[in-house]
């Protein structure tokens, strides 16, 4: 799309969602506005059952083997004692002979689990179950008493992929914000949410945060990052207007627990950036394969935190999909927060109106910590009148032939274009 009729719809979207009024008259018009936001899709028809799931959340209930000796129950994407590939799913902390009910979020394609009781030696029984099971036991094991392929585990993470132009429509290439996420339960009462910034093509503030779904701020007793690194070094006083304080730990609007992960994108990510009385350069970070006076490469930023829960009730079954990571940023003089579909409706920090209309959502959550999100300026995939192209549009396999059937075409984050991706 020319870059002129880009501009042209946005000015026009623009007038219609701002905060402004003529007299009594509310110019707003939510019809208007789907009708813009879908001329500019690159979709021609989404499935207006669409969840934007790419995930599922089942529930275990696991047999704890008595003569295993297990002080840990580990739950896997593959056999751990075989698989350098293996990605840790959940752990939770059992004694001799108990029955512990887990719940487990995984990839919607993964089709059989790996069970693992670990003992105080760090061996491990395994077991493999199908998804669809309700029940877990160890009375026929695959393995017994073996070491793991990884002394250390790999945690598995989600990456999670912003447009940052929410409510206007954006340009489609996923990758204003790109982070990857994932938990591991480290005590009875503890969790670490380890976090990765891997890309900024945003152009304008963004600030970060996750909601702890269905936990109060009253829940947590505290939560630090490890070795006191955070992405919020050394920060302006200038970017904290969205989220004004340092502190990790924040209260939401209706009392829930925030995590503070940055307070700005282009800080974060930037290295040793020159500041002036609150000023520095706003470059679009691995999102271009070339340097230039706009666009930079650089390494990931890494952050770890520990949360500390007053309770170890229910923690067996935080996922995550029960963690909530957004975007915000400023917009016609307010704030608006940018979710995933799943949690569109939020207003956690801020109160805004929400759109009730299906399309493209403004952010994606993808099941691999692994995914290559699009190049600056380039859709993860268009399709119209039936033409596919853009960063994932392999036919069978195409991010437009998912939006317009949710039920199928569930792998097509696993066939990019290689020249079209980061």
């Amino acid at each position: 799309m020319c870059k002129a009729r880009i501009l042209l719809i946005l000015a026009a979207v623009s007038s219609l969602v701002g905060a402004v009024s003529c007299g009594e008259k509310d110019v707003y018009d939510p019809e208007r506005h789907k009708e813009i936001i879908r001329y500019v899709s690159p979709v021609d028809s989404v499935d207006q059952q669409h969840t934007w799931q790419l995930t599922e959340n089942r529930t275990y209930s696991v047999s704890i083997d008595a003569n295993v000796g297990a002080s840990r129950l580990e739950i896997y994407s593959e056999n751990p004692v075989e698989s350098t590939e293996a990605e840790l799913m959940s752990r939770v902390f059992v004694s001799y002979g108990q029955t512990v009910t887990l719940s487990v979020s995984m990839p919607a394609l993964l089709t059989t689990l790996y069970a693992a009781l670990v003992d105080d030696d760090g061996k491990y029984t395994v077991t493999s179950f199908s998804k669809t099971s309700r029940s877990v036991s160890f009375s026929s094991p695959i393995a017994t008493k073996q070491s793991p392929r990884l002394a250390t585990p790999r945690i598995m993470a989600y990456t999670y992929c912003y447009e940052e132009d929410f409510p206007e429509p954006g340009d489609y290439d996923y990758n204003d914000v790109v982070l990857r996420i994932g938990l591991e339960r480290t005590g009875q009462k503890t969790m670490d949410i380890h976090a990765t910034l891997s890309a900024v093509g945003a152009s304008r503030p963004i600030t970060g945060a996750i909601r702890l779904v269905g936990y109060r701020y009253q829940d947590i007793d505290s939560i630090k990052a490890k070795d006191e690194k955070t992405l919020n070094k050394n920060v302006p006083s200038t970017c904290m207007e969205i989220i004004k304080t340092e502190d990790i730990l924040q209260r939401g609007r209706n009392g829930e627990a925030v995590v503070n992960l940055f307070l700005d994108a282009h800080w974060a990510m930037g290295d040793d950036l020159p500041e002036i009385n609150g000023d520095f350069p706003r470059y679009k970070y691995n999102v271009s394969r070339s340097y230039s006076d706009q666009y930079d490469i650089t390494y990931a930023k890494n952050v770890t935190f520990t949360v500390y829960f007053k309770s170890e009730s229910n923690l067996n079954n935080i996922t995550l999909d029960m963690i909530d990571p957004f975007i915000l940023a400023y917009y016609t003089g307010g704030v608006m927060e940018t979710h995933t579909d799943e949690f569109a409706a939020a207003q956690t920090l801020y109160e805004y109106n929400t759109l009730s209309f299906k399309d493209l959502p403004w952010a994606l959550k993808i099941p691999t910590r692994y995914f290559k999100y699009p190049l600056e300026g380039v859709e993860i995939g268009f399709r119209k009148k039936g033409y596919m192209f853009g960063a994932y549009m392999t036919v069978g396999h195409g991010f437009g032939e998912w939006c317009e059937d949710h039920r199928n075409y569930l792998d097509w984050y696993l066939y990019p274009e290689d020249n079209q991706v980061f």
